[in-house]
């Protein structure tokens, strides 16, 4: 029963992946990597679409897609959980177009709702504490070669936190501290539920 809803909800997962890059694709005419939810929703579509080639030809499921979809759910969900708790209150705590508006709805409320339930519930995969530094790193990555970005001045942004050019190294350095700390947390949740629950 498990692997059938995994099925649902990975293929639900491409679609809705799907539908939300076409529809940034027609408000901007482009797909913009520079943004962390950009890339997370990008890998997401990958793990997913993986996943459930695996799945509907009842193949196991390497050790490197595991961590790779546990991964992905992650960055997911940190996302949802900087978009909620930071960036919507920065703007005036607009949740009506950070959460329901055009392709911010796919990407930052269902992507990492449905992305979140079938690792928990459905995706009966193999991962364990020490997995989180798997995703740390990757958001680690991001964050660096950003910050270096932005040093340089070939980007501006994307994030407030990234604006280094327009507050203190000491408020930069507390952003990353914070964010990271969210990602270890995020991490911990989502590995602490998945061991409450994947033998149900």
């Amino acid at each position: 029963m498990k692997r059938k809803y995994a099925i649902a909800f990975n293929l639900l997962i491409v679609i809705l992946e799907i539908i939300g890059f076409i529809i940034c694709y027609k408000y901007t005419n482009k797909i913009s990597i520079e943004y962390y939810t950009e890339d997370s929703n990008l890998l997401a579509l990958i793990s997913s679409l993986l996943f459930l080639i695996y799945l509907l030809f009842n193949k196991k499921i390497p050790r490197w897609l595991e961590i790779f979809k546990y991964v992905t759910t992650s960055c997911l969900m940190l996302t949802f959980i900087v978009v909620v708790f930071i960036l919507a209150p920065m703007h005036n705590f607009n949740y009506d177009y950070m959460l329901f508006t055009g392709p911010l709805l796919y990407h930052h409320l269902l992507c990492p709702t449905f992305s979140a339930l079938t690792l928990i519930f459905f995706d009966n995969i193999n991962v364990n504490k020490k997995d989180y530094l798997y995703s740390v790193s990757v958001t680690f990555i991001y964050a660096v070669v950003l910050l270096v970005l932005n040093i340089l001045k070939v980007l501006e942004g994307p994030y407030p936190f990234l604006f280094v050019y327009k507050q203190s190294i000491y408020i930069s350095f507390m952003w990353f501290m914070i964010i990271f700390t969210l990602t270890y947390v995020i991490n911990s949740i989502l590995i602490l539920l998945y061991m409450k629950y994947k033998g149900d």
